[in-house]
C-alpha cells in the first residue's frame, strides 16, 4: 500500500523508525510543532492545506501522527482520500502506545509535565509562528523589561507568577520509546526538572499505535478512518472522535 504520512515533528524520530519496519511505501511529512500555539482554527488551516495537496494523487490514505491536541480536528473532513488518525487526547498517549495507559498515569500522578525526545528537540517556534501565536496574541511573550517598563517594578512578581503556565506542575515524566538514543535528552529533562524544584521519573513508552498506524493496521478502538463526504465531530465517550456525514454549504 502507498500512504501519506502528515505528523507533527514531535514523533519524527518514532515514525522513521516505523517507517523502517513496515512494507508500506509512506511518503512522510513533518510540520512544525509550534502550530500547536496558533489557535485552533489556524491549525486545522495549516494540516488541511497538505491534506488538500495529498488528495487525489493515487494515495491509498492519509495518515495522521497527530492528537486530538487543542481541538483542531474538530471540523476536519475527508473529501477524495480517506483519512486515518489515531482516538487519542493528544501526543503523550500516542507515545505511551495507549490512551487508557496515559489516562491511568494522569490520574494517578495529578501535575505532571510530560516530556519526550521530540518535545525536547523542538522547543523553538519558528518567527512566522511566533508573531501568530496564542502567547503573542495574550502578551506572554513580552521580556521583562518591557514589563517593568510597562507596569512597573513592584507588580513584575505578581505579573510573572499571573503568567506561569507551570506553576501547578510539581513532576515531570519523560518518556522512553527506545527508539533512540535518548540519554542526552533524558539528563536535559532531568535537569529541567530540577531546576523547577519536581520530582522526575522515567516512562516506557510505546510505539505500537504509531506503528500500526503505517502498517495499515487500524483497530477501530485505536483509530477514527474518515471517509470521503464525513467531518470528524467530537463525542463524549471513549471513542473521543468519530465522523458524520458532511453537511455542504447552502
Amino acid at each position: 500500500m502507498h500512504y501519506k504520512l502528515i505528523s507533527c515533528e514531535v514523533f519524527k524520530d518514532e515514525l522513521l523508525h516505523c517507517i523502517d519496519n513496515t512494507e508500506n511505501i509512506i511518503d512522510a511529512e513533518f510540520i512544525a510543532k509550534g502550530i500547536h500555539d496558533l489557535s485552533n482554527a489556524e491549525m486545522r488551516n495549516r494540516i488541511e492545506k497538505s491534506i488538500r495537496q495529498s488528495e487525489g494523487l493515487g494515495f491509498d490514505a492519509i495518515l495522521l501522527g497527530y492528537g486530538l491536541c487543542n481541538t483542531w480536528v474538530f471540523g476536519l473532513s475527508a473529501q477524495q482520500t480517506k483519512i486515518v488518525i489515531p482516538k487519542s487526547h493528544d501526543c503523550i498517549g500516542i507515545l505511551m502506545g495507549s490512551k487508557q495507559k496515559y489516562l491511568d498515569y494522569y490520574f494517578k500522578n495529578p501535575g505532571t509535565y510530560f516530556q519526550s525526545v521530540g518535545w525536547l528537540k523542538n522547543t523553538e517556534n519558528e518567527p512566522s509562528i511566533k508573531k501568530r501565536s496564542i502567547q503573542k496574541l495574550y502578551g506572554m511573550d513580552v521580556s521583562q523589561e518591557e514589563l517593568k517598563e510597562k507596569y512597573g517594578e513592584k507588580h513584575i512578581n505578581y505579573l510573572n507568577d499571573s503568567m506561569n503556565q507551570t506553576k501547578h506542575y510539581s513532576k515531570m515524566a519523560f518518556i522512553d520509546t527506545g527508539t533512540v538514543n535518548n540519554t542526552h535528552y533524558q539528563i536535559k529533562a532531568k535537569d529541567n526538572a530540577k531546576n523547577n524544584n519536581w520530582n522526575f521519573d522515567v516512562l516506557k513508552g510505546n510505539v505500537q499505535l504509531l506503528q500500526q498506524l503505517v502498517n495499515g493496521n487500524w483497530p477501530d478502538s485505536e483509530f477514527l478512518i474518515i471517509n470521503p463526504g464525513t467531518t470528524v465531530t467530537q463525542s463524549m465517550d471513549n471513542d473521543l472522535i468519530y465522523t458524520t456525514a458532511t453537511v455542504s454549504p447552502v
